[in-house]
């Protein structure tokens, strides 16, 4: 609890846990909590006038002058000389809403049913933080009960939705001149290598432009073998994104993560979003999804595509806003990951959800004694605290917040580029069972087009973003088994002496992470990424490579 002064009308400042029988009909409260859900808009009296049938008298009630709480007015009355039940002459009402108030972010969340008043109470909706300044009142439910119901009367309310970081002008200046390389490098530093996957969460949280008939949020699949720090980079998302929340499937029904029909306390039943539908405008994190029930699973389609949650329930009729993107992780059907099966055969998860995910990577649990010590050795090296990132958390952060104020325009030439691939992985010979490439394929690219664009700080989509954006579809697809354009000509690279493969790699620009990731397949040659790294600085040096824009192509 925290004091505020507010002239000669201090206010406790005060969260829903901390509120005891103490604090009932004690007016100096303002609450911190959320919406978490609301009733249709009902009235209540505030003056009433009574009149006797067989006389002239009259009886008025008013709220507030006669009575502080509006529920202690009169329904009926006796008229004193005639000893009979006077009339209601006169009923004015007010307007009033019921909401659910709930907190987040905690293990164990504390529930309030509110009561709001006034000509802007549609104006709230689920997953809104406010600022309440109101009473604490307790009601029996039944007269026979020995317990008491809690409610909040609101008298104002201000919304209070975390403001957003805003960088400054030194830091955004610093942004600009940073080598972007450093934000992969930075994101999840305390889980080894995996840089494909760390640029594609990045390009995730990034996201492309929204227009009125196109989301611009990417969706992300995680597939593999338990054990593969999934969870982990699911975790980071959540820590640098505001408006975001981690769920497990297992443990989560369809509404419980997109939203039911619950009761308040007086019995009044209300719609009520569920964690992914608090998550609008930021990413959802959803764990183990292939464990959800099927039925709620098709929740997801939906959202996933037209961002929209509809409940449709007997006296609820509600549609809510959820523009979220959603990264999941799954383990494939047998625990294990089979090569020997198509990636139907793998996982659980229908073809319908499965085309709505704009990346998928699978990654395998391969033992390999050499890669087993460097992971040992990294995570030692983050228990002991020696591991220093370029950017922490809260940087990253306001990277992220100031990239997605960007809105780049994707010039015709950069467009033709990536319809012609898209047109030529269409072609492609796929085995049976594997993922559908269709219109929303082609719609991905443009996202992560921009994204890429966004992570450059660029106003325009350049060609090299949209190469990137196609090496990094082309890269999700491939960890699957998928074919692509051009990986025949990927497969030449296996006759190369270290020299040629070198000078393959670098042969179309890259960024400093994607040189290092083909580098390192190659592992007898770069086993480690401190490998790889030596080897970009060693042909820096020497004048092999040309550094253009934070790219690097053979000279």
């Amino acid at each position: 609890m925290q004091v505020i002064e507010n002239g000669d009308d201090p206010v406790r400042l005060m969260k829903l846990a901390e509120l005891r029988p103490t604090d009932e009909n004690q007016n100096d409260i303002l609450l911190q909590t959320i919406v978490a859900g609301s009733s249709e808009v009902e009235h209540y009296s505030r003056f009433v006038v009574f009149k006797c049938s067989n006389c002239t008298n009259e009886k008025q009630f008013t709220h507030l002058e006669d009575f502080d709480d509006w529920r202690d007015m009169p329904t009926k009355t006796i008229c004193k000389d005639c000893n009979i039940p006077m009339y209601i002459h006169q009923n004015t009402k007010g307007q009033l809403r019921k909401v659910l108030l709930t907190e987040q972010g905690v293990a164990n969340p504390t529930h309030l049913t509110g009561f709001l008043y006034g000509d802007d109470i549609n104006e709230l909706n689920p997953g809104v933080k406010l600022n309440m300044r109101g009473t604490l009142r307790s009601r029996k439910k039944n007269p026979k009960d020995l317990t008491y119901h809690r409610h909040f009367d609101v008298m104002k309310f201000a919304k209070t939705d975390d403001k957003p970081i805003i960088p400054t002008e030194e830091e955004i200046a610093y942004f600009k001149d940073l080598d972007k390389t450093k934000l992969i490098s930075s994101f999840a530093p305390h889980i080894y290598n995996m840089v494909d996957i760390k640029e594609a969460l990045l390009l995730t949280c990034l996201g492309g432009v929204e227009t009125d008939t196109a989301r611009g949020d990417i969706n992300t699949l995680l597939l593999g073998d338990p054990g593969v720090a999934k969870t982990q980079l699911l975790k980071f998302v959540t820590n640098i994104i505001p408006k975001s929340d981690y769920v497990s499937g297992k443990s989560a029904s369809g509404a419980g993560l997109f939203g039911g029909v619950d009761n308040l306390s007086d019995g009044t039943r209300i719609g009520k979003p569920g964690s992914v539908t608090l998550c609008n405008g930021g990413i959802a994190a959803l764990d183990e999804i292939e464990k959800m029930n099927d039925s709620d699973r098709t929740y997801c389609h939906e959202v996933m595509e037209s961002q929209k949650f509809s409940l449709r329930k007997i006296g609820i009729d509600i549609t809510w806003e959820v523009k979220v993107a959603i990264i999941a992780a799954g383990n494939p059907k047998k625990s294990r990951w089979n090569p020997e099966l198509s990636i139907n055969e793998n996982v659980t998860l229908p073809e319908s959800i499965m085309s709505r995910f704009g990346l998928i990577f699978l990654v395998r649990d391969t033992p390999e004694k050499g890669e087993d010590l460097l992971i040992a050795k990294h995570i030692m090296k983050v228990r002991r605290g020696e591991l220093k990132p370029e950017l922490d958390a809260d940087m990253l952060k306001k990277f992220i917040i100031y990239a997605k104020t960007i809105n780049p325009v994707i010039p015709e030439e950069v467009d033709d580029i990536l319809l012609k691939w898209w047109s030529d992985l269409r072609k492609e010979d796929q085995k049976e069972g594997g993922l559908a490439v269709d219109i929303r394929t082609y719609e991905d690219l443009i996202r992560l087009t921009q994204a890429y664009a966004r992570l450059h700080l660029d106003e325009t989509a350049e060609i090299g973003h949209a190469k990137s954006a196609i090496e990094m579809l082309n890269t999700s697809l491939h960890t699957l088994g998928m074919n692509t354009p051009g990986q025949k000509n990927a497969s030449i690279a296996n006759s190369f002496d270290k020299t040629g493969y070198i000078q393959h790699v670098f042969k179309e620009p890259v960024t400093e992470a994607q040189a290092i990731s083909k580098l390192m397949e190659k592992s007898t040659w770069f086993p480690t990424e401190e490998s790889a790294l030596r080897q970009i600085a060693k042909l820096r040096s020497t004048g092999n490579l040309l550094d253009s824009g934070g790219k690097y192509s053979w000279i």
